[in-house]
């Protein structure tokens, strides 16, 4: 089935993970299909604007979030990147097709919420904090060489 998503469903996504939120207890809030949430998320189909109105209170976020509608006054920053250099956010839905998932990059919600954290911290660039992730990282990598 091909994809007609524009980033929605990853906002979609996003924001059931990082509330630790199943599908189940979303559909079941907003009164939508199981199935037809996970279409939703997995952008093979567009809700509209009713629909995402009834995901985003299921959610307990304001439209705006979802839509992607930033606060007033507020600037948007690049999007966090991962180690192989893609956006971190595409990394959080199960999109690919069947077989590729080991091949390709994915986090958990845990994982994805340190990378951002890591990626705030170095993107700051104070000369002690990377001196220490530099430490931290040898420490690590000479244990698990032994």
């Amino acid at each position: 089935m091909p994809r007609v998503s524009t980033d929605l469903n990853k906002r979609i996504l996003a924001a059931r993970l990082r509330r630790g939120l199943s599908q189940r207890l979303v559909s079941r809030r907003s009164g939508l299909d199981p199935g037809y949430l996970s279409r939703i998320e997995h952008g093979r189909i567009r809700p509209t604007l009713e629909t995402a109105l009834r995901i985003a209170g299921a959610l307990g976020v304001p439209l705006g979030e979802i839509l992607a509608i930033p606060p007033a006054g507020a600037t948007a920053g690049p999007c966090p990147v991962s180690t192989s250099g893609r956006c971190m956010i595409d990394l959080m839905g199960s999109d690919a097709e069947p077989g590729l998932e080991k091949q390709m990059e994915r986090y958990s919600p845990r994982q994805l919420r340190l990378l951002r954290e890591f990626a705030a911290l170095l993107a700051h660039g104070d000369q002690d904090v990377l001196k220490a992730f530099e430490t931290l990282i040898r420490k690590v990598r000479n244990e698990q060489r032994r």
